[in-house]
């Protein structure tokens, strides 16, 4: 509960006969921003969608504070319980990946499972630094990418540590016995790309014909006019 709450800020402010709400919360590492008004009449206009991204999660809680700073001097408060018992906002998903990234996934996952095989059979150190580039560069690829799944993220992620290691170890002269790793790494490496792509294209047959927009629920619900 707490974790969702650091992740979710919702403002209200009152002008007039208009009832204006800001949304600001986080999914991964995009910062999305909201606004919502809402008349006297039960009118509503939602207002664009705006996003910020960033490299790292170091920095976005204290985005998240100022920008509500900034909100609450123009006027807003934050919603009571009771407000926020009523669902303003509903995260929409992080971004999905960039479908340009799968074509040349694949053909990394069979480099990745090549190079596994030959640091498996063939005692040639200088195998291991292209192993090592090739996580990097792999790494590097899906790190640009906004919808990577968590485990997915984080599995990478270990693989550049990992991949770090290994170099240190390389330095102290220990390429022959670190070996073994860099090819046990390369194919899991390449496992690893391969079901990343499985789950997308199973995730994308299941999103045919959905929209992606984040929905958003009235705060109060209007009794209809008599005639």
């Amino acid at each position: 509960m707490k974790d969702k709450q650091e992740s979710l800020i919702q403002l209200k402010r009152e002008i007039s006969q208009t009832v204006d709400y800001w949304v600001c919360y986080r999914v991964g590492r995009t910062l999305y921003q909201v606004s919502i008004q809402e008349q006297a009449n039960g009118q509503t206009n939602e207002g664009e969608i705006t996003t910020e991204r960033f490299p790292f999660y170091v920095g976005m809680k204290q985005r998240m504070r100022q920008l509500a700073e900034e909100k609450e001097a123009l006027g807003f408060r934050p919603l009571t319980e009771a407000e926020q018992a009523v669902h303003v906002i509903e995260a929409s998903e992080e971004s999905s990946l960039d479908p340009a990234f799968f074509d040349p996934a694949i053909r990394l996952a069979w480099l990745f499972l090549g190079l596994g095989v030959l640091l498996f059979v063939l005692p040639y150190e200088r195998l291991n630094n292209f192993a090592f580039g090739l996580g990097l560069y792999v790494w590097y690829e899906t790190f640009r990418q906004a919808g990577l799944p968590k485990i997915f993220r984080r599995y990478f992620h270990g693989m550049f540590g990992a991949l770090m290691v290994l170099q240190v170890l390389s330095a102290f002269e220990l390429e022959r016995e670190v070996q073994p790793y860099y090819a046990s790494l390369s194919v899991l490496s390449a496992v690893m790309l391969v079901l990343l792509v499985v789950q997308h294209h199973l995730k994308k047959t299941d999103q045919i014909g959905q929209g992606k927009r984040v929905s958003r629920r009235k705060i109060t619900e209007y009794p209809d006019f008599e005639e």
